[in-house]
């Protein structure tokens, strides 16, 4: 059986080893598949490469496409920032638009090559409208094997201004270091109106209204001239009898020199606590000059007496002014005459009309009489001749000891060299800038005003661009001769008009949206107190002693506290217009590197939105940059 099987499986074998080999050779050869996968890898490896080459390059077409829009989108936003920079430099908006564009879409990212944004600067309805675009022929890395060309990758952003309220109040440095040339060869108060004029191109974003944009201008010097706006919002102004209600006394006469004599707006700091501490957060008790709110009782006007710097052309003895030792009528000779017109002149003595019943009257009101005692009491010291004593017992018309308590009489017409038309003159009724070309006002001394900027403008909804550029250009002027800066003064009124809407009402045109706030505060200078017993400023003479206990100004020590006490003040006026219910922004703008004390309230004050400029360009950027920071813009395409 076995050899059987064994044949079987042979002839099996056999069988079909015949029946194959009588298969014809087309047969055989289809059916087959030795040698044939190589070709069939081969296809597949096509179709694979194919379809990861296309992945691939798909790939790039959007990462390319997506780095590309970003890079526009950056460029837009950043050429609307920059759309009143027109110039070639680096901060100009063709500038800033390929820089943000690089800074995205690097030269040859991807292999895309060198991609150069096209800015368009247009203004549509009113409005600042910025639109970049950018497009590239992407060459493909895979897909070109197979005769596939670059393919296009274009994109386009648009960028304009988001309506949101927007309340400014802008505070600007008019002292008479203004005057002062910069590296362009321009004075800082002419680059100071460039700059403004572009940072309210930025905020009007191409149009002449916007109705969601409430802005305020105000300047100082050692004063502020806020009156007009106070007298609007029926916030109530002391009384300062023979000054404020000048017209009472002139029994309805005219033509007599009292033109002059009006109060312009200009206003005094509130009582106060004479040593404040040197922290911002610490608001002492009876400190009404570092609070949002404005006393009871009223705003004090300013009143800058009738005085001068003296000499005595016979013993050369200088300074007489509010001294004891000037015992003689000739101590009390003004150092300038009314004829010299020099910005170091310093005389501003000023007549009470020419009326000498009238002048008699008003010499005895609250307005001058402590004024007239203290300049003039060196004529009653008991070692002077009482014949030119300026001052006289009210009851009893003779001698008047100033030592003493009794009440006084001043005797107008005994001060020293008032009819010299050389030594004194009429108020100036004129005293206001000589802006526009051609207008008859003029800085000219003597004047109860003298130092007073001309009328601030209050935070409003709606005004018209033209508003603030004749503002900037009429209303903003380097005031000579200069004497001296207070930077509080400006900044609480800056304050009180931003944040006071209870009282200087507007009407927010989005109710809505809480509007962004903000103090735009400028100054070229330090705080600073004159050097002579005649200055007066805000808080009255240093030896008034408003503030600080020191009031000898001839100590430089004490000006330097003087200095110190109203920048504290600074610091904590700041300090709460930070932490209103709505804060507001605080940027400082400083046309120099100011000394330590100032330098250092600024910054605390003001942190990163401190800006120190000394150069045209800075100046230019600073202000527009703050003007890009407030304005709202946002990507509509």
């Amino acid at each position: 059986m076995a050899g059987v099987r064994g044949c079987g499986a042979f002839m099996g074998g056999l069988f079909r080893r015949k029946r194959e080999g009588g298969m014809s050779l087309r047969a055989r050869l289809l059916r087959d598949r030795r040698g044939s996968t190589l070709p069939i890898m081969g296809a597949a490896f096509v179709l694979v490469l194919g379809g990861v080459g296309s992945a691939v390059d798909i790939g790039r077409i959007y990462v390319v496409r997506s780095q590309m829009q970003a890079g526009v989108d950056a460029a837009a936003l950043a050429g609307a920032r920059s759309f009143e920079a027109k110039g070639t430099g680096p901060e100009g908006r063709d500038a800033q638009v390929l820089a943000y564009f690089r800074e995205n879409f690097a030269v040859d990212f991807l292999g895309a090559g060198t991609v150069t944004p096209v800015p368009t600067f247009s203004v549509v309805k009113g409005v600042n409208v910025t639109k970049v675009d950018a497009s590239v022929d992407l060459p493909l890395t895979f897909m070109s094997m197979f005769g596939v060309g670059p393919q296009p990758v274009v994109v386009s952003a648009t960028a304009e201004l988001q309506p949101r309220p927007l309340e400014i109040m802008v505070v600007l440095d008019d002292t008479g270091s203004m005057k002062t040339t910069l590296d362009s060869g321009k004075t800082r108060m002419a680059v100071l109106k460039e700059a403004m004029h572009g940072f309210v191109n930025v905020l009007y974003q191409g149009s002449t209204t916007r109705d969601e944009l409430a802005l305020g201008m105000i300047t100082y010097t050692v004063t502020t001239n806020v009156g007009g706006i106070l007298q609007e919002a029926g916030v109530k102004i002391k009384t300062v009898d023979g000054y404020t209600n000048l017209n009472s006394y002139l029994n309805g006469k005219s033509g007599i020199g009292e033109e002059g004599l009006a109060w312009k707006g200009c206003v005094e700091d509130d009582p106060t606590v004479r040593d404040l501490s040197a922290s911002p957060t610490t608001f002492e008790a009876g400190a009404a000059d570092i609070l949002r709110d404005i006393p009871a009782d009223g705003v004090r006007p300013y009143l800058f007496p009738p005085s001068a710097e003296t000499k005595n052309r016979s013993t050369n003895k200088s300074d007489a002014a509010y001294d004891t030792g000037a015992t003689v009528a000739a101590d009390y000779q003004p150092s300038n005459l009314q004829s010299e017109t020099g910005d170091s002149r310093r005389n501003n003595m000023y007549r009470l009309t020419t009326d000498p019943e009238i002048a008699q009257t008003l010499a005895n009101t609250e307005a001058w009489k402590q004024h007239f005692f203290d300049f003039y009491r060196g004529l009653n010291e008991p070692s002077s001749s009482k014949d030119d004593d300026v001052l006289v017992h009210t009851q009893s018309g003779n001698y008047f000891n100033p030592q003493g308590n009794a009440d006084y009489t001043v005797m107008y017409s005994r001060i020293p060299y008032i009819n010299d038309a050389t030594a004194w003159a009429n108020a100036n009724a004129k005293y206001a800038y000589p802006l526009p070309t051609g207008t008859t006002n003029n800085l000219k001394m003597p004047s109860p005003n003298w130092q007073c900027p001309n009328p601030g403008i209050g935070v409003k909804y709606g005004r018209g661009k033209s508003v603030y550029d004749n503002f900037i250009d009429n209303d903003n002027y380097a005031l000579m001769p200069a004497s001296g800066t207070l930077h509080h003064i400006g900044f609480l009124w800056g304050y009180r008009l931003l944040a006071r809407d209870d009282l200087f009402k507007r009407t927010n045109p989005i109710p809505d949206q809480e509007p962004i706030r903000a103090i735009v505060f400028m100054t070229d200078g330090q705080t600073e107190a004159g050097d002579h017993a005649t200055w007066y400023g805000a808080y009255g003479r240093m030896a008034e002693k408003r503030i600080t206990a020191s009031g000898d100004r001839t100590i430089p020590g004490n000006r330097t506290t003087f200095r110190n006490q109203v920048m504290y003040r600074f610091g904590k006026v700041c300090q709460k217009a930070k932490t209103e219910r709505n804060p507001i922004k605080v940027y400082i703008v400083s046309l120099l590197d100011p000394e330590d004390v100032t330098e250092n309230v600024f910054t605390a004050c003001a942190g990163s939105n401190y800006l120190e400029t000394t150069t045209t360009t800075q100046i230019i950027d600073a202000f527009r940059n703050i003007a890009v920071d407030l304005v709202q813009l946002h990507l509509t395409q």
